[in-house]
């Protein structure tokens, strides 16, 4: 991919965000000036970025909902939701031709019919889909007698047929030159793309330079051609088509006789008339633009030879300048400033060009104003830094950065197994112990490198809770549901693995909140409770570990209607039906197949929500749990690990095989002696500190033959499923190990009783158990 459009793909995402994120702060206060003007600088810096690369329908579509943007920030419009619904639903396209774009390098084929109706949904308040952007000019550019000299770069013999056909259809033609700065294209100017979109284009000329510089001198990202284009687009179009560089364009409209006498050799019109048509647009349009350019343009017009600059032009140059410095925050006093002071104002006002509002400085009159008097303060010296410095890297980098870590804690472990081997297998106990001091030096500096590198894939849950404003205001309106959704822990750090994979359960959960536990406003008021519902994301760090809750107020879970629904799906026996308390009750939303929605929707009622949940987050190591209280509100609460890079696991052995089991599962360690083993119902069992825990036998529950020796004591490794304590007979106890987890592939992906596999140090391979699954085989076979 193009390198330059690799970096355009990954701003645009944080300007995508951040309009959307602006576009929802401004529908709950649209008085903000300062959330409109963030709004409209983020689609600006968009559309500029986008307008480097062949993608017509994207600037089209960017350019409509500026548009109206700067129609919101200049208070011709207020915004509403219907606004609000046209300019989320086009960034929302935008993103999604993106996405095609990353794939395909190119937008998808059916761009343009997706884009046209949104973009006159987008035109129509500020009047059609022909309303350009207003300026300061009135009507159209009249039609001058003699024609510029820069007509000449179009072929002559051309510049005779189309007089020949102006005389016959008393006509006038359009004509432009376009003078791109050098230094255009680090503003995100392409000059090539922005003269492919001039309407009816008739004839392109290329201005090139007088002398172009030796290979040695030639700088690729310097543009040095310029363009003059024959059109018969309205001046009106062209404007609009040119408005983000209104300093760089002159625009003309000649009729037959002004290109014949041009084509005669007569010398060009240098008037003061003549000039101030070809200028003074320049000066009306950038009114509407940038502060900079209408310094540079003020400055063209004051400096241009044969141009007198007095009366109600040197009225509109004042006008200008008072609005760049206003534009600026840098207050003048222009109100009878001659062209030297005017200068003068211009020189000042460019150098304090900044993004950031200065000071006022001393009123400006005929007296030019010298360098030492300007503003005190201004960092006028490039050097220090400004914030911290942020280096962007390939996520791919970053990942494989972290593999490597996982290798090298791999092949650290290995050094344990080759102090055992010195000391077993060659009786050097001097040498075991140099090899542990290495083992133990690399082991530090391996856990240094892993913690370093984990804050760099460390993100915010922010991340994970940006998505839900949006899909909150969507659904509730479509719900017919006022809710207020809060989120509080935003700044909790998690592996950006676990943020990725967090996103499907919490919509899922935020979904089932709206759609069955917050009641429509109506009700809520029938019970007491403020109309507007509260829905709250939380995030807190535990330990090793990241909690987040999905809390609301609304209607809680019913345990009566849950039960019997359980029951009428032949999820729970008639037994069942009787005997389960209200927290397993609540816990049946979890069962596979389980939906107390009557009808099914788009939103609900599959029965595949809250399974999915659970599935998710206990394949990322999870656990999920719900509490509810009837008429208050739910709360649902996810505990994942901080990362999934690196799985710490405890390592036993059943008939002379190696197994791991998650370190977070493990609760402790004991040896029983054989008498003290019991049995309740065909169950083994152990009392534990006066708790009678079920004990499993691993081995046949992994169907593996092996047996313990009469008498021997019983290795018992105590685990926590689900909030339930079993204990595993196993072999032997070994060491707690760091390995990097490998999903099992091909013919063992059925087996569902692994999670993964691991390499151990000593190049053996580990499989690590899914204890759930385990268990699950363990009641079967029992």
């Amino acid at each position: 991919m193009n390198p330059l459009l690799a970096q355009f793909l990954a701003e645009a995402n944080d300007l995508l965000a951040q309009v959307d994120e602006g576009l929802l702060q401004l529908e709950r206060d649209p008085g903000d000036p300062e959330l409109v003007n963030e709004v409209f600088r983020a689609a600006h810096t968009f559309k500029g970025s986008s307008g480097l690369f062949d993608f017509p329908e994207l600037t089209r579509l960017t350019h409509a909902a500026e548009d109206l943007l700067d129609a919101v920030r200049g208070g011709r419009l207020a915004l509403d939701s219907g606004m609000t619904d046209d300019l989320l639903a086009s960034f929302d396209l935008i993103r999604g031709w993106l996405a095609h774009v990353t794939a395909h390098e190119r937008l998808p084929a059916g761009a343009g019919t997706e884009a046209a109706g949104l973009i006159t949904r987008l035109r129509a308040p500020l009047g059609g889909e022909a309303v350009a952007a207003p300026t300061t000019t009135a009507g159209p550019a009249p039609v001058i007698s003699t024609a510029p000299e820069w007509l000449a770069w179009l072929d002559a013999e051309w510049l005779t047929e189309i007089a020949s056909w102006l005389a016959t259809t008393s006509s006038t033609m359009r004509f432009v030159r376009y003078l791109p700065d050098d230094d255009c294209f680090f503003r995100a100017e392409d000059p090539l793309h922005l003269v492919r979109q001039v309407p009816a284009l008739e004839r392109l000329g290329l201005i090139q330079p007088e002398q172009w510089p030796v290979p040695d001198d030639y700088d690729e990202y310097t543009c040095l051609i310029s363009f003059v284009v024959a059109t018969r687009a309205s001046t009106g179009e062209l404007e609009y088509l040119f408005r983000y560089v209104p300093d760089q364009i002159q625009i003309v409209e000649l009729d037959s006789d002004a290109i014949t006498r041009h084509l005669s050799g007569e010398p060009p019109l240098h008037t003061e008339e003549a000039i101030a048509v070809a200028v003074t647009p320049v000066i009306d349009s950038a009114l509407a633009a940038d502060a900079r350019a209408v310094l540079h343009a003020a400055h063209r017009m004051l400096t241009m030879e044969d141009l007198v600059v007095e009366g109600a032009r040197l009225a509109s140059v004042r006008h200008a300048v008072a609005s760049a410095a206003w534009a600026l925050g840098v207050p003048v006093d222009l109100a009878e400033a001659g062209p030297p002071a005017l200068i003068a104002a211009v020189d000042l006002l460019a150098g304090e060009a900044a993004p950031a509002p200065v000071a006022a400085v001393a009123p400006v009159h005929d007296t030019p104003v010298r360098a030492e008097d300007r503003v005190e303060g201004r960092a006028d010296d490039p050097g220090g830094q400004v914030g911290i410095r942020v280096l962007k890297v390939d996520q791919e980098k970053v990942d494989r950065l972290m593999e490597l870590v996982g290798e090298l804690n791999v092949a650290k472990n290995g050094l344990t197994f080759l102090a055992a081997a010195a000391e077993e297998e060659f009786g050097s106990r001097a040498l075991s112990r140099r090899i542990k001091d290495q083992y133990a030096g690399m082991h530090r500096i391996a856990e240094e490198l892993q913690a370093a590198v984990m804050d760099v894939r460390m993100l915010p849950l922010s991340v994970a809770f940006s998505r839900f404003p949006r899909l909150v205001r969507d659904l509730s309106r479509r719900l017919g549901k006022t809710i207020e959704l809060v989120t509080e822990g935003g700044e909790t750090m998690a592996d950006k693995d676990v943020i990725e994979a967090l996103g499907d359960p919490l919509v899922h959960l935020v979904r089932n909140s709206l759609d069955h536990g917050i009641e429509p406003p109506d009700e809520r008021s029938v019970r007491g409770k403020a109309p507007t519902a509260r829905l709250t994301l939380t995030a807190v760090a535990d330990g090793d570990a990241v909690i987040v809750e999905v809390a609301d107020d609304g209607r809680g879970v019913d345990p009566e209607r849950v039960k019997h629904k359980a029951y009428e799906k032949g999820l729970i026996s008639e037994e069942e039906l009787e005997t389960l308390s209200d927290t397993d009750a609540v816990d049946l939303v979890f069962r596979p197949g389980f939906s107390t929605a009557d009808q099914v929707s788009d939103l609900s009622g599959r029965g595949v929500g809250m399974d999915a949940v659970r599935a998710s987050v206990e394949k990322l190591g999870g656990s999920v749990t719900m509490r509810s209280k009837l008429g208050q509100g739910t709360s649902t609460r996810l505990r994942l690990p901080l990362s999934m890079a690196v799985t710490q696991v405890m390592v036993v052995s059943v008939a002379g095989q190696r197994f791991g089991i998650p370190v977070d599962l493990v609760v402790e360690t004991v040896k029983v002696p054989a008498g003290g083993m019991g049995r309740v119902l065909h169950q083994d069992v152990v009392m534990m500190r006066g708790e009678v825990v079920p004990v499993i036998d691993l081995a046949r529950a992994l169907d593996m033959p092996w047996s313990l020796a009469e008498g021997a004591d019983r290795p018992i490794l105590v685990v926590s499923v689900n909030g339930q304590r079993v204990g595993l007979l196993v072999e032997q106890f070994h060491r707690e190990v760091d390995v990097i987890l490998k999903p099992m592939e091909g013919l063992l992906a059925y087996a569902a009783e692994f999670s993964g596999t691991a390499l151990l140090g000593d190049g053996l391979v580990l499989l690590v158990l899914n204890m759930k699954e385990v268990l699950g085989l363990a009641a079967r076979v029992a």
